[in-house]
């Protein structure tokens, strides 16, 4: 479930504008890397709504901080996590730069991409579980706004994201919502983000609210 719940959560910060004219994929990538629009670092709260559709048929919310650190370093903490979901009180994860991809994907437009909205397809390359991930990308702003990952196993998970202005951290994801369809596991997940504050200090020195 930890793992599930990292890749799904994997909400890439905010992004630049790009261009309004016909995108390439380098110049996605571009805009991604060297955003202007995407914050530093910051702090946020957080309440994660988990329904999972097979057993045991979990319903809960959980509660805690979550921190950001540019290019896509997050850390979530919890508190008061009940027993059976302990593995979600304490996470981190690292997005990567997108600068850096193409030395871990192969990239190409995926064939439901449009000029109006590009969708990159990231493949592994080297054999993982993801087969593809697919990028669908707000060509105006340059954000992410909606990944889907498809797995060699036939599962998918998908994950679509909502960005409002904030004047303390420009613009940012407030909640993301996530579909977990894999061969054991199936559920729904909704993160809503509140609290924005500009937070300098480090991810990993990151501590949770008393």
């Amino acid at each position: 479930m930890r793992t599930l719940l990292g890749a799904a959560l994997l909400a890439l910060a905010p992004l630049g504008a790009l261009a309004q004219e016909e995108p390439t994929v380098g110049g996605v990538l571009a805009a991604l890397a060297a955003s202007p629009d995407q914050p530093t670092a910051y702090k946020a709260s957080v309440a994660l709504h988990v329904r999972l559709r097979v057993f045991p048929f979990i319903r809960m919310t959980l509660h805690g901080d979550s921190w950001y650190k540019r290019p896509g370093l997050y850390r979530f903490v919890f508190r008061g996590v009940p027993l059976i979901a302990k593995a979600f009180s304490d996470m981190k994860y690292d997005l990567g730069d997108p600068a850096q991809w193409p030395s871990r994907y192969e990239i190409a437009f995926a064939p439901q991409s449009t000029a109006a909205q590009p969708v990159l397809r990231l493949t592994p390359k080297t054999r993982l579980m993801v087969k593809t991930l697919d990028v669908t990308v707000d060509p105006l702003r340059g954000r992410i706004l909606r990944a889907v990952w498809s797995r060699n196993d036939g599962g998918t998970i998908a994950l679509t994201q909502t960005y409002v202005p904030n004047p303390a951290t420009r613009s940012v994801v407030t909640q993301q919502f996530a579909t977990i369809d894999l061969p054991r596991m199936k559920a729904e997940l909704e993160a809503d983000y509140a609290d924005f504050a500009a937070d300098e200090g480090t991810v990993g020195s990151a501590t949770a609210a008393p």
